[in-house]
C-alpha cells in the first residue's frame, strides 16, 4: 500500500483541476449542438420517451437489463429533468468523459507502479507527469468528437467508466498487503455489481475479466506463485480453453445471426467478410486516425475484403502480429505488451466476432485508445530522457503545443457536428461513394426546405440504390411538394413493395387518390393502412370520409369514424365527428 504523501495529495489534485478544465474548455463548443444522427428517431422522435417517468423504475431495468437498460434509463432521466433539450444531454456525455480521463491518470500511475519502473529509475514526478500526459492525450484527441458529441455514442463513454472504476478498484486490491478473506470476497462482488451495471449500458465491459487477468499476470515476477502455478498446472487450463474455444467458434460460423449487432443480418457483409477487414480496419483506420488524427468521418468508406489471401488481410494481420510478439522482446518491459493487449482486448468484440452493420466507427475505439496513448506517452518520456536532459523546459514546450494542436483540431471538428447539414456535407465529402451521406444529405436540404437541393441528392442516391425504401419514400413526398403527382405515385409504390409492412406508404398513395376523386383506391390503400396499424386513427378517419360521403356506405362510415375517435379523442376534428354520430344516431 502506497503511504498517504499530503505532497503526493495536493499534486494529484492540481492535475485532476487541470484535466477537468481542459475537458470543458475544449468541448464547451459543442453543448449546444443539435440531436444529430441516430438520436433523432431514438431520443427526440421516441415514443416511449413522451412519459420518460415509466422507464425510470427497477421494473424497467429488470425487464430491459440486457437490452441496454441502464443506458436508456439515463437518456430518459435527461428528459425527465429538462425535456427534449440537447444542452443536458451533451453535458452528461461531457461529464462522462472527463471522469474517464480523471480515472485513467489514477489508473496509469498506479500501473507504472505495478510494474516496478521505480527499478528502471522512474521517479514520483515522472511516473506522475506521464500519466497526466497520457490522460490529457485521451482527453483532447480529436478521435473522441464521436464518442462525447454524437449523444447515442453515450454507451461508450458511460460503459468506459464503468470499465475504469472496476479495474481501479482490481489495481487498488493489489496494493493492498494485508487483506482478509472477506475483504477480498467484498472487492471482488463490488467488481462484479460494476461489470453488470456496465454491461446494461454496453456489452465491452465483458472484457475486463480479460484485462484484469492480462494485468495481473503481466505485472507479477517470474518467480511470483501466479506464474509458478500457471506453469506448473498449464495443460488442464489450455485444453479446456481449446475446447471451449472451438465449439464457440462452430457456433459462430454455423449461425449467421449469433453475436450481430443492433442491425438485420441480411444488411451486413457477413460474418467471415467483416472479420478479414477488421485488421485492415484496425492498423490503416483506427490506428492510423489516433497518430494523424485529420479527416474523420462519421461513415467512413472502408473496403471488403473477401478472402484470406488478400493483401488487405494478410498485411495488417501481420502488423499485429509482430506489435504484440516483437513488443516485449523489443522493449523488454511487460508493461509496454499489456497495454498493446488493452487495446486489442477492447476492440476484439467489435473487431472480431460481433458482426456489426459498419465495418468501422470512431466511437468503437473510445476507451481502446488508452492503450495507445499511453504508449504514446511512454515514448515521449524515454525520448525527453535520453535527448532532453538539458533543455526540459523546450521538451514540456513541445509537448504544450502538441496538446494544443490537438485541443484546436477537436474544437474544430466540434463545429461540424453544429448541424445535420453541416455533419452530411463533411461525410458526403470524405465518402462520396456511400449511401447513407448521400441519403442524410439530401434529408438535411429537405429539412431546410431547400427543396431542389434535397431532390438532387435523393435522385443521385436513387441511381446508387434504387431499392432504398428512404430514398423512394422521401422522394415521393418531395414530389408532391413540388406538385409532381405522378413521379410520387411512382415513387411510394415502389417503396410498399421494397417495405410492404410500413403503413405510412399506404396512407400516402391514400391521400393521393382521394384528392384526386379516385374513391374506390383510395379506399383499398387505407384498408391496408389500417391493417398494418390498427391504431392508425386518421386512416380509420379517411375511411369514414369515403363510405360516408362518397361511396354511399353511411353504416360503414359511421363504424370507421367512431373507431377513429375511440382511438384519438382529442384530434382536431373530433367535434365535427360527435356532431356527425349524434346527428346520425338521431335518425
Amino acid at each position: 500500500m502506497i503511504p498517504f504523501n499530503p505532497k503526493f495529495s495536493q499534486t494529484a489534485v492540481g492535475y485532476c483541476l487541470i484535466i477537468s478544465l481542459l475537458g470543458v474548455l475544449i468541448f464547451a463548443n459543442h453543448l449546444n449542438n443539435p440531436f444529430q444522427f441516430d438520436s433523432v428517431p431514438y431520443i427526440s422522435n421516441n415514443a416511449k420517451l413522451q412519459k420518460p417517468e415509466t422507464l425510470l423504475t427497477p421494473e424497467f431495468l429488470q425487464k430491459e437489463f440486457i437490452h441496454r437498460g441502464l443506458l436508456r434509463i439515463s437518456i430518459a432521466l435527461n428528459v425527465y429533468l429538462d425535456g427534449f433539450k440537447p444542452f443536458g444531454f451533451h453535458l452528461l456525455s461531457l461529464a462522462f468523459h472527463i471522469l474517464n480521463a480523471l480515472l485513467l491518470f489514477f489508473i496509469f500511475e498506479k500501473s507504472f507502479q505495478r510494474f516496478h519502473l521505480s527499478a528502471l529509475g522512474w521517479g514520483n514526478n515522472r511516473i506522475r507527469s506521464i500519466s497526466f500526459f497520457a490522460a490529457v492525450l485521451f482527453l483532447c484527441h480529436p478521435i473522441q468528437t464521436e464518442s462525447v458529441i454524437y449523444i447515442m455514442s453515450r454507451s461508450e463513454v458511460m460503459a468506459s467508466t464503468f470499465y475504469l472504476i472496476g479495474f481501479l478498484l482490481f489495481q487498488q486490491l493489489l496494493e493492498r498487503t494485508s487483506t482478509s478473506g472477506l475483504q477480498y470476497f467484498f472487492y471482488f462482488l463490488i467488481i462484479i455489481l460494476i461489470i453488470l451495471l456496465g454491461f446494461s449500458v454496453k456489452q465491452i465491459v465483458a472484457t475486463l475479466p480479460a484485462s484484469m487477468i492480462f494485468y495481473y499476470f503481466f505485472s507479477c515476477p517470474d518467480n511470483s506463485p501466479a506464474w509458478q502455478f500457471l506453469k506448473k498446472w498449464k495443460w488442464p487450463p489450455l485444453v479446456i480453453c481449446s475446447a471451449l474455444a472451438s465449439l464457440f467458434f462452430y457456433k459462430l460460423f454455423t449461425d449467421e445471426a449469433f453475436l450481430v449487432g443492433p442491425s438485420r443480418t441480411d444488411q451486413m457483409v457477413g460474418r467471415v467478410k467483416y472479420m478479414l477487414s477488421q485488421p485492415y480496419v484496425i492498423i490503416f483506420y483506427y490506428l492510423n486516425k489516433i497518430f494523424f488524427p485529420i479527416n474523420l468521418n462519421i461513415d467512413p468508406d472502408i473496403e471488403v475484403v473477401t478472402n484470406f489471401l488478400s493483401p488487405s488481410f494478410l498485411i495488417p494481420a501481420l502488423c499485429i502480429f509482430f506489435l504484440l510478439v516483437g513488443s516485449f522482446r523489443v522493449f523488454k518491459n511487460r508493461i509496454i505488451l499489456f497495454f498493446l493487449c488493452w487495446f486489442f482486448i477492447i476492440l476484439s468484440p467489435s473487431s472480431s466476432i460481433v458482426t456489426l452493420h459498419d465495418l468501422a466507427a470512431e466511437h468503437r475505439i473510445y476507451l481502446a485508445s488508452a492503450g495507445v496513448f499511453i504508449l504514446l506517452a511512454y515514448w515521449v518520456s524515454e525520448v525527453s530522457c535520453k535527448w532532453g536532459k538539458s533543455q526540459p523546459l523546450q521538451i514540456i514546450l513541445i509537448c504544450c503545443l502538441f496538446l494544443g494542436m490537438l485541443g484546436v483540431l477537436t474544437i474544430k471538428r466540434n463545429t461540424v457536428w453544429q448541424s445535420e447539414l453541416s455533419l452530411w456535407q463533411d461525410t458526403y465529402q470524405k465518402s462520396p461513394y456511400k449511401l447513407r451521406p448521400l441519403i442524410n444529405l439530401a434529408r438535411a436540404h429537405g429539412l431546410l426546405g431547400e427543396t431542389d437541393k434535397a431532390v438532387q441528392y435523393y435522385q443521385e442516391a436513387l441511381n446508387q440504390g434504387p431499392l432504398i425504401f428512404a430514398v423512394n419514400y422521401n422522394l415521393g413526398d418531395l414530389y408532391m411538394e413540388k406538385g409532381l403527382v405522378p413521379d410520387a405515385v411512382q415513387r411510394f409504390l415502389v417503396a410498399t413493395q421494397i417495405s410492404p409492412e410500413t403503413f405510412e406508404t399506404f396512407a400516402r398513395l391514400g391521400d393521393i387518390y382521394l384528392s384526386q376523386n379516385n374513391f374506390k383506391l383510395a379506399e383499398s390503400y387505407f384498408k391496408q393502412a389500417v391493417e398494418l396499424n390498427p391504431r392508425f386513427s386518421i386512416g380509420f378517419k379517411n375511411l369514414g370520409v369515403l363510405n360516408f360521403y362518397h361511396l354511399n356506405n353511411p353504416k360503414q362510415g359511421i363504424i370507421y369514424f367512431t373507431r377513429s375517435l375511440t382511438l384519438d379523442p382529442d384530434q382536431p376534428e373530433a367535434d365535427n365527428i360527435r356532431l356527425l354520430l349524434s346527428e346520425y344516431s338521431s335518425h
